[in-house]
């Protein structure tokens, strides 16, 4: 013998509807940041990484690692690797690069760190 479990739909009308749709637009506001150029420090492989990350009032323009001490031939690709992704992800909360995992999590934190500090 076969149950059927039937469940009962309710549909928000349309007034109700419409009332709900503030709060959803709202929500997809994204991120607000104060415009300008921030920068943070992570700790690498090889000691410091200094990053300066570029910012307009809604989003990440540019992450830039303007100073570091790592064995070059790790972290030069992770350097290219994570910046881009920062920026096409608009998040310092990307995925680190193989070989290379000190040097991206330092170049995360101090991303994330900016992030931080543009925040408003």
């Amino acid at each position: 013998m076969t149950r059927r479990i039937s469940f009962n739909k309710k549909v928000l009308g349309a007034p109700a509807g419409l009332a709900l749709l503030p709060v959803v637009l709202l929500g997809c506001a994204g991120p607000a940041y104060k415009a300008g150029t921030y920068t943070a420090t992570g700790n690498g492989y090889g000691g410091a990484v200094k990053v300066e990350t570029d910012f307009n009032a809604k989003s990440i323009l540019a992450v830039r690692v303007v100073e570091e001490h790592e064995t070059k031939e790790f972290a030069a690709p992770a350097i290219r690797a994570l910046t881009k992704k920062i920026v096409e992800a608009q998040t310092y909360d990307v995925d680190t690069v193989s070989a290379a995992t000190l040097t991206s999590d330092a170049i995360k934190d101090a991303v994330k760190d900016c992030m931080e500090q543009a925040a408003h």
